[in-house]
Order: structure tokens, then C-alpha cells, then sequence
């Protein structure tokens, strides 16, 4: 593609190149090379772009759901919504966003509460926060269901259970059977639903695993990674993507105390924790990134917290989605002489 544009009287010319992914795990970029004519010469400097996957964000949401307000959580990496979002006050209780915050909406926050109309917006935005940004939309589509090898596919409502072994355990929840076992190995591997399937886990990843089901994913208990994501070298990736909805299973299921998932998260339709009005159980924690097109209420049951995974700056999920935004990673700072023959 080209674009050409003007700029105090400056003719320029932009080219742009698609340089792919490096592999499944890996970002999309554009290299980009802008020329212009001065003074007879053709100046030429080099740029590379690329594009956003959802999982770059801390927390991605897509309409905000003005029943339900922020409370008392805490959340790192970038924040991005395309509508306002509701902040819930209640006496010094008030959430923190730690990363950079925009909101595609001419207006960025509301308040809700008994100290609904005060708001440190300093305090509450230590990165800042800004308004009326570009909307970033949700694909149609978030998971391209390619055929492959190294994939499993559930036709059934399943059970899934990842281990430290490197393997996951899986058992059709509408039948008396054996369970199923296969190791995941050192490559992206792939878990797939049918289109009503749903797909329920827990676990230890060992691994670089998609979970994929196109109708709903429920999370019934925690979900950690075999080796520290903040260690050096570390290489377990998990990602839950669905064009449904994504479930924090009931009470009784998950247990009480904190629900730690180590994860990137999309669900295009909902996030949702069960019985939320339930009595206060802990923390709920995301140690990686969540993605939904709108969020139900999580307290009283779970306060939450959402820890960015840094790792995800420059990496992703295997077949995690991608967004339609591409942003600067790179430049030249130089314009070069190109002798014209």
C-alpha cells in the first residue's frame, strides 16, 4: 500500500511492506519507507510498524457495561476501552490503573457510588489517561481453526486438565470414561472445540497451548504456569480465546480463598464470574492479560488484580488474535541521499 500527503507545503510518500510473523507466536510488522524531494535530491529515511495483538494490553474492553463499575482493583499494562467506563467510589476504596489508560469516547469516565463525584485522577492514573482515541475493533472472527497436527478437538463438553509433566488429562463431561492424556511437547499446540462445545480447566502449563472453543470457556480453578513467566528464558505460554464467553466457575467448584490465572484471555462476548453476589472469597488475579467485549460484576465475590505478563510487549499465545492497529516500533531518525538513475 501507499499513501501520499502533504505537510507545511512538503510532498511525502509513504510505502509500506507486510513483513509477517515470524511464526504463530510472534507480531505482525510493516516495514515502512517514506521518500520526499528537496532541493533536487530524494530523500529517503526508514521506518517499522507493528501491529497490536489484543494480548498487548492489560485489560481490553470492548463496550462497557454501565451496570457495572471498577471498584478497588489494580491493573497493570495498558488499558484500553472503547466506550466510557464506570470507577465505583466508596470511602477511600478506589481503583488504580498503573499503565497508560485511553478511551475511544468523547467522554472517559463516569462515578458510581457513595463519593461518586470526586475522582484523583492523578492517583487513579499515575501513567496518565486520554480521551477520544481511535476505536480498536474486535475481529469477526478470532481463531482461524486451521487444521494441524499438533491440535486436539473436542466434540463434547470437556474437561481439561494441564500438568507439570508437560502433558494435558481430558474427559468428556456427558459420559463414564477413561481419561485421555497427550503431551503437549515443545511446540505450539492447539486445543480445539466444536462450534457448541464448551471447554472447562485448570491446571499447570507446561507448554506453548491455545485453548480455542467457539461457544464458551469456563476456568474451574487455577491456572499456573510450570516456570516463572518472570524468569529469564521463561517459555510457557497459555491463551484462552473464545467467540463466547469466558466463565469463573461457581463457589463451590473453584474453592475459596484467591483464583490465580496465569493466562491471556479474549472472550468476544463476556468475561463473567459466577455467583458473584456471593460472600467475598479473595483475590482474583490475572497474571498475563484479559481481552472481552464486556465485563460482568466480580465483587463482592473476588477484588481483582490483572499483573501484565511483560513478556507479552513482543510476544503472544500461539494463534492469538491480533488487533487492526499497527503502532511505531522503530525508526531510522535519518533521511539518506537516493541517487535517482
Amino acid at each position: 500500500a501507499t499513501m501520499t500527503w502533504r505537510d507545511k507545503g512538503q510532498k511525502y510518500t509513504a510505502v509500506f511492506r507486510p513483513l509477517g510473523a515470524a511464526d504463530a507466536m510472534g507480531m505482525e510488522q510493516l516495514a515502512v519507507e517514506v521518500t520526499t524531494e528537496r532541493h533536487g535530491e530524494r530523500l529517503v529515511t526508514d521506518l517499522t510498524m507493528t501491529r497490536l495483538a489484543f494480548s498487548n494490553f492489560g485489560q481490553f474492553v470492548n463496550r462497557w457495561d454501565p451496570e457495572v463499575g471498577i471498584h478497588d482493583d489494580v491493573i497493570d499494562g495498558r488499558f484500553h476501552s472503547n466506550t466510557s467506563f464506570v470507577v465505583h467510589r466508596e470511602g477511600r476504596k478506589a481503583p488504580v490503573f498503573n499503565g497508560r489508560v485511553t478511551v475511544a469516547d468523547v467522554r472517559d469516565v463516569s462515578t458510581a457510588g457513595d463519593d461518586a463525584g470526586y475522582l484523583n485522577r492523578r492517583k487513579m492514573f499515575p501513567a496518565g489517561i486520554e480521551r477520544r482515541v481511535r476505536r480498536i475493533a474486535l475481529p469477526e472472527r478470532a481463531f482461524a481453526n486451521a487444521d494441524t497436527p499438533r491440535s486436539q478437538r473436542f466434540e463434547r463438553d470437556t474437561a481439561l486438565t494441564f500438568h507439570a509433566d508437560g502433558s494435558v488429562a481430558w474427559r468428556a463431561l456427558d459420559a463414564v470414561a477413561d481419561e485421555s492424556r497427550r503431551d503437549l511437547g515443545d511446540e505450539p499446540f492447539y486445543l480445539i472445540a466444536a462450534d457448541e462445545a464448551v471447554l472447562h480447566v485448570q491446571g499447570t502449563v507446561d507448554g506453548k497451548v491455545l485453548v480455542y472453543s467457539p461457544s464458551d470457556i469456563v476456568i474451574t480453578g487455577d491456572l499456573y504456569y510450570a516456570g516463572d513467566p518472570r524468569a529469564p528464558h521463561a517459555d510457557d505460554y497459555l491463551g484462552l480465546v473464545t467467540e463466547g464467553t469466558v466463565a469463573i466457575a461457581e463457589p463451590e467448584i473453584t474453592g475459596s480463598g484467591d483464583l490465580e490465572i496465569f493466562a491471556s484471555i479474549y472472550a468476544r462476548q463476556r468475561f463473567v464470574v459466577r455467583r458473584f453476589r456471593s460472600q467475598r472469597s479473595g483475590t482474583l488475579l490475572v497474571h498475563g492479560s484479559l481481552t472481552a467485549g464486556t465485563l460482568g460484576a466480580t465483587e463482592p465475590r473476588y477484588a481483582t488484580r490483572i499483573e501484565f505478563d511483560n513478556r507479552l510487549t513482543t510476544m503472544r499465545a500461539p494463534g492469538f488474535p491480533l488487533s487492526d492497529r499497527y503502532e511505531l516500533d522503530s525508526a531510522s531518525g535519518e533521511w539518506r541521499v537516493v541517487t535517482t538513475q
